[in-house]
């Protein structure tokens, strides 16, 4: 296994979830969030999909992965190590 593909712990403090991604998939999953977050159509889908709560465990989970979600829109993509 390449160092680049090795997967990355985290733990979810409030339950105690245990999560697995490697640097791709990171990098997808933000991809994904932030764009999700940046348009009015992907904040309308999580919300009828998810309640209002669905934004908030979106820009949570940016968080927990090293991004802030008030800083997706219009920025360049950085570099997820």
């Amino acid at each position: 296994m390449r160092k680049d593909d090795q997967p990355e712990f985290g733990v979810k403090t409030e339950t105690g979830e245990l999560y697995m991604l490697n640097k791709k998939e990171r990098i997808l999953t933000i991809e994904v969030l932030r764009l999700t977050l940046a348009t009015a159509a992907g904040r309308e889908f999580l919300v009828e999909r998810f309640g209002k709560e669905g934004l908030k465990i979106a820009a949570s989970l940016l968080k927990e992965m090293g991004v802030e979600a008030e800083k997706t829109q219009g920025q360049k993509r950085s570099s997820v190590s």
